[in-house]
């Protein structure tokens, strides 16, 4: 629960950053944030070295295997950060954008920054301690917005966001050497470095592999396109990444713990995984559906007119999201059950289809790029489905029973939306009333929907509100 009170509690923090910010920043300027961020992101990857997955999922942890993920951790991130400045001017000049020199620069600090927070919150997370991880990461996001915004508003351009996002680290590790004092890790070491090695070259390969296929489109586009393109498709990815992060993430934090806990003591994680499937299609596939038929609206609102561009990108990848997190968290299944292998080549096989097929519809258009991210996502879904048949002893009964239950809670969903949308038509001059009309119909559809087909979901609401009314009616 703590889990996904941080995730909503960035989300609350993070949704008007965003809609205050879209409106001091031109496309252009976003675009040039977004193509920096891609390029940390990516280096990201490596500066971790899958350390802190490691410490989750270890069996037996001691302290000097701490030490040696917390030295590992520290040389590879220093290095890096170094790297990272070093090689913003020849960045800048393959995209002819002196902008972005400027911008990885200074978020090359927070590489200096991360080691000292990074191992501290895998302890915290491998113990459960979620009260206190949502303590720092709500302060860091109040700090981040704060910075970022203030910036903005005195025309700092796609430089707020960059020091903003510095001052989010320093407080995250404040934070870290605070509250998570008793978790500090107490000198250096490499006693255990050959393990922590061998599992961080994997899981940081395919870690890389994933980050850059997910940040392709702001490399493709950026190069291919424009900067103000790249703008438009990050600020239509914006909804969905939202939800990702703060819905999807907030599950995959708790879950990868709890896969491998279960992994540890010899049960099955996979019938969590299948559970956690049916939980998250519940809010994901009515969610994603409503953002494509609504996406005018939500983006006119949100965002403002120079933003409407955008709209036909977020509806293609409100499609591709729903099909993509129809299985997620497989990752976080097959790593926590010593599969990281597969792992690995499931994003290798994957992010490669997606590169190349963005490359290919970059040459078209933007909502091109867009588009196909559908039929990538089709992809996706069946190449996954089968590795976890083969090396999770999951079924496609399996999976089918697990997904079934969301498919009429959906359609539940979606009807009052859609008559909506054909009676009373968004337009520019026609906004709120299709749109509040549609999310009152969507959210009664969704609950008679869960009490319908009597969706666990439901069951999970009910006891949850039961539990909350019991206790008020005993302290009165």
């Amino acid at each position: 629960m703590l889990s996904f009170a941080q995730k909503y509690t960035n989300l609350l923090i993070s949704l008007p950053t965003i809609m205050v910010l879209s409106r001091l920043l031109t496309p252009a300027q976003v675009g040039v944030y977004s193509v920096a961020v891609a390029f940390v992101n990516i280096v990201q990857m490596l500066r971790d070295f899958g350390t802190s997955e490691y410490l989750v999922q270890v069996r037996e942890l001691d302290d000097a295997t701490a030490r040696s993920a917390f030295t590992v951790t520290f040389i590879i991130a220093w290095a890096l950060g170094v790297a990272l400045f070093l090689c913003s001017p020849l960045i800048a000049s393959f995209f002819n954008e002196e902008g972005l020199r400027l911008v990885l620069e200074v978020m090359s600090i927070n590489f200096f920054l991360l080691p000292f927070g990074s191992t501290v919150n895998a302890l915290l997370m491998r113990s459960m301690q979620f009260g206190i991880r949502y303590r720092i990461a709500t302060t860091a996001q109040l700090a981040q917005s704060a910075v970022t915004l203030t910036l903005a508003w005195l025309g700092y351009g796609y430089m707020s966001p960059a020091w903003g996002s510095v001052a989010g680290m320093v407080v995250n590790v404040l934070g870290c050497l605070s509250w998570g004092r008793d978790y500090r890790i107490r000198g250096v070491g490499l006693a255990h470095w050959r393990p922590v090695a061998s599992f961080g070259v994997q899981k940081t390969f395919g870690s890389i592999v994933n980050r850059v296929g997910m940040s392709a489109p702001d490399f493709i586009i950026g190069r291919m396109l424009g900067f103000a393109e790249a703008g438009l498709f990050s600020r239509g990815n914006g909804l969905v990444r939202m939800f990702r992060e703060n819905i999807i993430g907030a599950i995959g934090s708790v879950a990868f713990s709890a896969f491998s806990q279960r992994h540890r003591d010899d049960k099955r994680p996979s019938d969590l995984f299948l559970k956690s499937i049916t939980f998250v299609t519940c809010i994901s596939w009515p969610f994603f559906a409503f953002s494509a038929l609504m996406a005018f609206p939500v983006m006119r609102i949100m965002f403002g007119d120079q933003w409407d561009a955008a709209v036909p990108i977020l509806q293609f990848l409100a499609i591709a999201g729903l099909i993509s997190t129809s299985l997620s968290h497989n990752s976080e299944l097959l790593t926590a059950t010593g599969r990281i292998g597969v792992a690995t080549t499931r994003i290798t096989v994957l992010q490669s289809v997606r590169v190349a097929a963005m490359i290919a519809a970059a040459f078209y258009s933007l909502n091109a790029v867009a588009a196909v991210q559908v039929p990538v996502a089709l992809f996706g879904f069946v190449y996954t489905a089968n590795a976890l048949i083969r090396y999770s002893g999951i079924t496609w009964r399996d999976l089918f029973r697990a997904l079934a239950p969301t498919i009429p809670v959906t359609i539940a969903t979606m009807t009052i939306p859609a008559l909506v949308y054909l009676l009373d038509t968004p337009s520019g001059d026609n906004l709120w009333s299709p749109l509040l009309g549609s999310m009152a119909g969507a959210a009664f559809g969704w609950l008679l929907g869960i009490w319908l087909v009597r969706h666990p979901v439901w069951f999970e609401l009910r006891d949850f509100l039961s539990a909350r009314i019991n206790a008020r009616l005993g302290r009165t």
